[in-house]
């Protein structure tokens, strides 16, 4: 039995277990709400999947695809694609199988430990060590592995996330590897799939690499409402029982995720966490209420995640503007004062250099790109333009997700000089005691 701490309310785990087993089965197969769940139909994505098809189809014959990009925003189907692809490939009867690895750069990020995820995902005996030997070792022990186990067939190697690859130190130099192993091997032939989210991606890519994968892309267009019910309706199909969804459920959830520029995750997300609600709620339906206490519990876990992810500085920005709103709530907020306060602030963390105003503008651009602040220019006459400044969310999400950054925890108290009243600004930040 647990207690909560004021000793006023008891949970009894068991009673609890009891009454989940006892109560309203609201899911059949609830993993094929997961993004990585491959169904049956894709809706919405023939054109992508017949380009995909034609272009891997000679592996069947023991060929060389083409290596090739795919490009399209977050939830628009590149990877499903790229996998359901695969295993329809791998369904065909042919002789010849064809190798698949998947690498997410956001996880596997430095041209060693690509190389080495490949070769030990390959071997599953001999293990490459996470650093120590040279890449140029790894390389060739991962040519002979190639040429010794994959043999005749093809090894696809998908990188999901590419574009990070890029802005790695030797990003472009073990891309330029990659496309060009075919070269350096005897029996074995390999083909690169590069995935990014950024449309833009090719423009930062090495001429030599762009000649080999650049060349062949393909585009993933955002889902509109329209699409994103149809993919709804045939993954609820599987993953809930008959009748537990109001008619209006999954029309909300399309029209929520059409919103966040046709992301189909967002919506799969959205119905999933909505069913779970009313799952532990002992609902027998889910309704619209449960969509929307859904929304509200992964936007607030969005936030959260965002903020513990930006720079250092950046949440220096963000806690900047937190003082300024919990000591004076009234204070209209300005781009000055941000300036103002970073500058206090960031010398009682060691090691925090001093930003530029533009710097810090930008850091403002991008939280408020995010949702988490709006920032309108109003003109200041004869003073100019300037940015007021604004939480978009509530500020207890904000103090709840600063308290747990280590270097910024301990300043979270720190009343900002430009709100002590017995203070004045002299210029730029520095300010004196009124006598």
């Amino acid at each position: 039995m647990l207690k909560n701490h004021d000793y006023n309310y008891q949970f009894n785990i068991d009673k609890f277990y009891k009454n989940y087993l006892k109560g309203p089965k609201i899911f059949n197969n609830r993993n094929a709400l997961d993004p990585s769940y491959i169904p049956e139909i894709l809706p919405h994505r023939d054109v992508q999947i017949k380009d995909i098809a034609e272009k891997t189809a000679c592996a069947l014959l023991g060929d060389a695809p083409p290596s090739f990009l795919c490009y399209g925003q977050t939830g628009t189907g590149k990877t499903a694609t790229i996998r359901y692809v695969s295993q329809k490939l791998a369904q065909q009867n042919s002789e010849i199988k064809p190798w698949w690895i998947y690498i997410n750069c956001n996880v596997v990020s430095t041209p060693y430990r690509i190389l080495a995820h490949i070769y030990n995902t390959i071997s599953r005996e001999e293990k490459i060590p996470p650093t120590g030997l040279p890449k140029d070792i790894i390389f060739k022990k991962l040519l002979g592995l190639l040429d010794s186990k994959v043999k005749d067939s093809i090894c696809f190697l998908v990188l999901d996330e590419i574009d990070i690859l890029v802005d790695k130190k030797g990003g472009n130099e073990i891309l330029y590897d990659l496309t060009r192993l075919n070269e350096n091997l005897d029996n074995c032939k390999s083909s690169l799939i590069g995935i990014s989210n950024k449309l833009k991606f090719r423009n930062s890519l090495d001429p030599r690499i762009l000649s080999s994968l650049g060349e062949e892309h393909i585009v993933f267009h955002s889902y509109d409402a329209s699409e994103l019910r149809d993919i709804l309706n045939e993954r609820a199909r599987i993953a809930f029982h008959e009748h537990v969804l109001k008619e209006d459920l999954i029309p909300l959830c399309a029209a929520v995720a059409a919103k966040e520029h046709g992301d189909a995750r967002k919506a799969l997300q959205l119905l999933r966490k909505a069913g779970e609600l009313a799952e532990r709620a002992q609902s027998k339906i889910v309704t619209s209420e449960y969509v929307e206490k859904a929304q509200e519990e992964i936007e607030r876990d969005y936030i959260m995640e965002f903020i513990k992810g930006l720079p250092l500085q950046a949440q220096l920005i963000l806690t900047s503007i937190y003082l300024i709103s919990k000591f004076n709530p009234d204070h209209i907020i300005i781009s000055g004062d941000i300036y103002d306060v970073h500058s206090e602030i960031r010398g009682l963390i060691p090691g925090i250099r001093q930003l530029t105003k533009r710097r810090i503008s930008d850091y403002i651009n991008e939280l408020a790109l995010a949702g988490i602040i709006t920032a309108d220019v109003k003109s200041m006459g004869h003073y100019g333009r300037t940015k007021i400044i604004k939480f978009d969310i509530g500020i207890d999400i904000i103090e709840k997700v600063l308290c747990e950054i280590d270097k910024i925890q301990g300043i979270l108290n720190h009343k900002p000089i430009l709100l002590q009243t017995d203070k004045v600004k002299l210029k730029n930040n520095i300010f004196k005691k009124l006598i």
